[in-house]
């Protein structure tokens, strides 16, 4: 009988298999460690989200989600919660009168590679009663953007807002 050899590190097979399982197992631990907590929203829907994600590939997948910060009078942070942008169109209830931070996180992963990179945008926004606020949110072949026009009640016309992050906070 001979012996079979194998090239170091198993056959192609084998090493392809251990990537997935790899992969699977840093996606469970990720999930599992998360401290993220669903955002309620439950106020009047006055926030649009409207997103599209494209990897470029279809041995990858792009996540994106949005993070929402109560901003107190000392510019502290609080926590509030997060919401999946999984779907093309998400309304989304925010507080007026008060400032939110928001920030737009952008998850890339491959699936036999392994390798896993995010990036975010933030927003810090004060949104009015009766307005209305649309976002577009856009990942495509590593490039990603974050628009975010104001609607007045009045009037059909819309102003985008500038991005500011939130050291702009402080400056008020």
């Amino acid at each position: 009988m001979t012996e079979r050899r194998y090239p170091a590190g198993g056959s192609a097979c084998l090493r392809v298999y251990r990537r997935i399982v790899y992969a699977a197992l840093v996606s469970l631990l990720f999930v599992g460690c998360s401290d993220l907590k669903t955002y309620p929203n439950t106020l009047e829907k006055n926030l649009r989200i409207q997103t599209v994600t494209r990897s470029g590939s279809v041995l990858s997948k792009v996540r994106a989600r949005v993070d929402i910060y109560r901003v107190d009078p000392a510019c502290r942070l609080d926590y509030e919660g997060s919401i999946g942008l999984d779907e093309p169109v998400r309304a989304v209830g925010i507080p007026t009168d008060r400032p939110s931070y928001l920030v737009f996180t952008f998850a890339s992963s491959t699936f036999l590679g392994g390798t896993t990179s995010a990036t975010s945008q933030e927003a810090l926004i004060e949104p009015r009663s009766g307005y209305r606020y649309d976002v577009d949110v856009s990942y495509e072949d590593d490039i990603y953007n974050v628009v975010v026009r104001e609607r007045s009640p009045r009037k059909n016309a819309a102003r985008e807002l500038a991005l500011v992050d939130l050291r702009a906070c402080n400056k008020r």
